[in-house]
């Protein structure tokens, strides 16, 4: 389906509107994103029913966040299902782990959790690398539910060990990809986004090319009956490069931006365009 044909498909809430208009946070970053990846091929009407969508998706997702703290784990596991799940199954068996590769879609703090409690297989198994609150006690409290439904998180500083020690356990081990990455602390890498080069990170193509693990996409999104779906997608492989190390991070890494490019594109309106990709 083209993104016109998508964009037709799409109607905004009041809500979305409202803020569109009235509470419009960080709407030029939005649509300076949305020329980014569109360029000339929406026009600005379509790129402002694009963010007006972006905003309702926005206001649906913080209204379901708030009634996650009410909801027993049965209520949330109600709303989602997984697909695509045996290709995790099947490649915690061969490999020993497994490497995901994700961004910001759909609801990803309600989606996850909601899946999670669908994957009984790999409950418990899913560990997020990302920075922790400070204090621990306040952490444990704000993602009291996260961990109560079996997802664990790295903390993003030394996390080598940590993953090394997952991925023996065949666990699954989540990378979050599609946010600015640091280049003056090594952490970042230049490659193609949407057509410009963005720095993002290189450590899930190191990871992969130590361990010859076979990275799984991986997206959430909210369907038009509300629920939302956490799919998985099928994997890449590691791809070698006679041309050395850090060719073969870059252009592996090349690849990651380019699956999560196609998860931008199936739900658009779903992806998180508040954040300044392109520093």
């Amino acid at each position: 389906m083209s993104i016109h044909k998508y964009l037709s498909t799409l109607n905004p809430t009041k809500a979305g509107k409202f803020l569109y208009y009235f509470l419009p946070y960080r709407k030029k970053v939005i649509l300076e994103n949305m020329s980014q990846v569109f360029g000339d091929t929406l026009s600005f009407e379509e790129k402002r029913l694009l963010a007006q969508c972006f905003y309702s998706h926005l206001a649906a997702s913080i209204r379901e966040n708030l009634a996650m703290r009410f909801m027993s784990e049965e209520a949330i596991g109600s709303q989602a299902e997984v697909v695509g799940h045996e290709k995790v199954i099947e490649i915690a068996k061969k490999h020993g782990g497994v490497l995901i590769l994700t961004g910001h879609f759909g609801n990803w703090e309600f989606a996850p959790i909601a899946g999670i409690l669908n994957f009984k297989q790999f409950q418990g198994k899913f560990y997020f690398i990302r920075k922790t609150l400070r204090p621990k006690w306040l952490e444990k409290i704000i993602f009291q539910r996260y961990y109560r439904s079996g997802l664990n998180v790295i903390p993003k500083k030394n996390s080598l060990s940590q993953v090394c020690a997952v991925l023996e356990n065949q666990h699954a081990v989540v990378f979050v990809m599609d946010q600015h990455a640091s280049l003056a602390s090594k952490d970042g890498v230049l490659v193609p986004f949407f057509g410009k080069k963005a720095a993002t990170y290189r450590s899930l193509a190191t990871i992969a090319r130590y361990t010859n693990i076979p990275v799984v996409p991986a997206a959430s999104y909210r369907k038009l009956d509300g629920k939302h779906v956490l799919a998985f997608y099928d994997p890449i492989s590691w791809h070698a490069s006679e041309s050395g190390s850090r060719h073969e991070i870059e252009q592996n890494t090349l690849l990651y931006n380019q699956a999560l490019e196609k998860l931008v594109l199936a739900h658009p309106e779903q992806w998180l365009w508040t954040h300044r990709r392109w520093k």
